[in-house]
């Protein structure tokens, strides 16, 4: 027993500990986060300040596709019959104003004294559980993304006429959905080729930013995890050599319906999508998932649990997956990514925090964050940090 503990005491050795955000003390949660072993904090400007007094590296983070003169629906994403849809917050991801406005602000936030990057989140399409209703994941097809479509050589029709073959499906009209998978796979690769040549124009602003003022100034990203990141447009092969740190997010067990990113969450309200489409056979609808997800539910269940009932519902996902789905998305990642940083992102309130934390850095992680620090969340998992804090210095 003692061996073993030695062991993997060598393994986990110097692996790091980051939080996003701090608590309504901001220089006691800092110190805390300093006294736990952590050495990194993201989030807003009013962290710079705490996590430098601690010595600590603080990474600053950024919205996308959103700002105070983009608030009208004009400048909102389009399904395709046309109606405007509000997804996270954020407009059409392909506005060249938004995209304007957005790299300006990156801009600004690089010439933060004492930061090490800037950390992007919501450079993305819509996903199943961005919106209301799914109808905002079957965007965008305003006349921005069309034209654009267009200009890096997509056929909008054809990817239209497949989006609409599913939105009937969903809508209860009877149509043969499955001819139209190689359309489904235009416009996945359109919201592809679209978001990879925003985060790449981000990349280049960050370091002409750091090359101005004289640091080797980071760019990372808040990212989907490997399993679902095709559906919202983003790739982890593609900016390699350019973004120099990934944080999947990776939250398993989330218990808000509303989680967009979230593990459980999205793939429960994917394949409630699907099952909503009563023209689909069970084997149908498998090959339909396939398409938007390489994430296999029925592998990440217990196999009598399955067996018991004779299906996987969006119930039983929405409760969560095993923390061993953590280990599994982090080395995906890392065969991605190859040595780029990597620092997944888990959930704080996970309700066996210590194991999932194992688990991600099992997979290959160099550092594990924790989504999102919250007074009451830290003095229940203390216990956790305090023992992995034993194991990785």
């Amino acid at each position: 027993m003692g061996s073993c503990s030695r062991l993997q005491g060598l393994w986990f050795k110097n692996m790091e500990k980051w939080m996003y955000g701090l608590g309504k003390d901001p220089d006691a949660s800092a110190a805390l986060l300093k006294e736990l072993g952590f050495t990194t904090i993201a989030g807003g400007v009013s962290c710079v300040e705490p996590a430098l007094r601690q010595g600590m590296d603080i990474w600053l983070f950024s919205g996308c596709y959103r700002g105070p003169a983009f608030k009208g629906e004009e400048w909102l994403a389009q399904d395709v019959a046309g109606e405007t849809r509000e997804w996270f917050g954020s407009t059409c991801p392909t506005r060249e104003e938004v995209r304007q406005y957005h790299l300006e602000s990156v801009a600004r936030l690089a010439r933060t004294p004492g930061i090490r990057g800037i950390i992007l989140d919501g450079c993305r399409f819509a996903s199943p559980s961005s919106g209301s209703t799914e109808d905002a994941f079957l965007t965008c097809f305003c006349d921005s993304c069309m034209r654009k479509a267009k200009k890096m050589g997509f056929d909008p029709d054809a990817m239209k006429r497949s989006v609409s073959a599913l939105y009937e499906g969903i809508h209860g009209k009877s149509v043969d959905i499955l001819p139209y998978a190689p359309g489904l796979e235009e416009w996945l690769q359109f919201r592809r080729a679209a978001t990879t040549e925003h985060l790449l124009e981000f990349c280049r602003v960050v370091h002409r930013e750091g090359e101005t003022l004289g640091r080797d100034l980071k760019a990372g990203i808040f990212i989907f995890a490997p399993s679902l990141a095709r559906m919202v447009g983003q790739s982890y092969e593609d900016l390699k050599g350019n973004m120099d740190m990934y944080s999947p997010m990776l939250y398993r067990c989330y218990q808000d319906p509303n989680g967009p990113a979230c593990l459980n969450v999205e793939m429960a309200d994917l394949l409630r999508m699907l099952q909503k489409a009563s023209c689909l056979s069970a084997g149908q609808r498998k090959d339909l998932l396939r398409i938007f997800s390489e994430l296999d539910p029925e592998e990440e269940f217990p196999k009598e649990e399955f067996i018991s009932r004779g299906k996987i519902t969006p119930e039983m996902i929405f409760r969560g997956f095993r923390p061993e789905i953590l280990q599994k998305e982090t080395a995906s990642a890392r065969r991605r990514i190859g040595k780029t940083l990597l620092a997944p992102i888990i959930q704080l309130d996970d309700p066996v925090l210590y194991d999932a934390t194992l688990e991600t850095f099992k997979g290959g992680a160099d550092a594990v964050s924790y989504f999102l620090y919250k007074d009451e969340w830290m003095e229940e998992k203390q216990q956790d940090f305090q023992r992995l804090q034993r194991i990785t210095g």
